[in-house]
């Protein structure tokens, strides 16, 4: 487990709030991937994740307190606290999501449910022959071209989280996304190399 207190913390409140917010955002995704596809290490992920923004939380309020000079700035400050402790409630839900992945106590109609949202999270083995192969993220631009956010990515038995725009794809991969049925149908011909030009081609 990486050693979140040797983690450099940003350094003004408008970044740790950025940061807390995409935190935030991808323990909801991968809380959601592990609980679709049983998946205990994208879980744990998300528990390791929970950690970081309790720090992340730790410090806003710190800088935050510290920066009041009166009692206008004082109110200010209150409105990102309040703010910042419902993201903390929000990774909190997420985090209770993943353990009851590693605890093994789902019922079958959680998965219903994500599954019918207009919104959902599709698992995509990328084919030899596809298009993907070789190209970044940012290359491929899947949001504008498919619809489809990434979310991680599988190589063997290594795990890719939150993949910056300078991540390629790879033969074999397996591409955990998110977008509505539709564009993840779209995708998965793509990388199956059934579709061999994308919208921007």
């Amino acid at each position: 487990m990486e050693e979140w207190d040797e983690v450099e913390v940003p350094d003004n409140v408008k970044e740790i709030f950025v940061e807390m917010k995409n935190t935030a955002e991808l323990m909801v995704d991968l809380a959601y991937s592990a609980v679709l596809f049983r998946e205990k290490e994208m879980a744990e992920e998300v528990l390791e994740l929970e950690e970081y923004l309790d720090i992340l939380n730790y410090n806003l309020t710190i800088r935050a307190v510290l920066s009041a000079r009166n009692i206008r700035d004082a109110e200010r400050i209150t409105s990102i606290l309040q703010m910042a402790r419902s993201i903390d409630e929000i990774s909190n839900a997420a985090a209770d999501l993943a353990k009851m992945v590693i605890d093994e106590k789902l019922h079958p109609l959680i998965n219903e449910v994500i599954l019918e949202s207009e919104e959902t999270i599709g698992r995509i083995l990328v084919f030899p022959e596809s298009i993907l192969i070789g190209k970044t993220l940012e290359e491929l631009d899947l949001p504008t071209n498919t619809g489809v956010w990434i979310i991680a990515i599988r190589r063997g038995k290594r795990w890719i989280f939150d993949p910056d725009e300078d991540t390629k794809i790879m033969p074999n991969d397996i591409i955990i996304g998110r977008g509505t049925m539709t564009a993840l149908e779209t995708l998965k011909e793509i990388a199956r190399g059934i579709i061999k030009v994308m919208s921007n081609e």
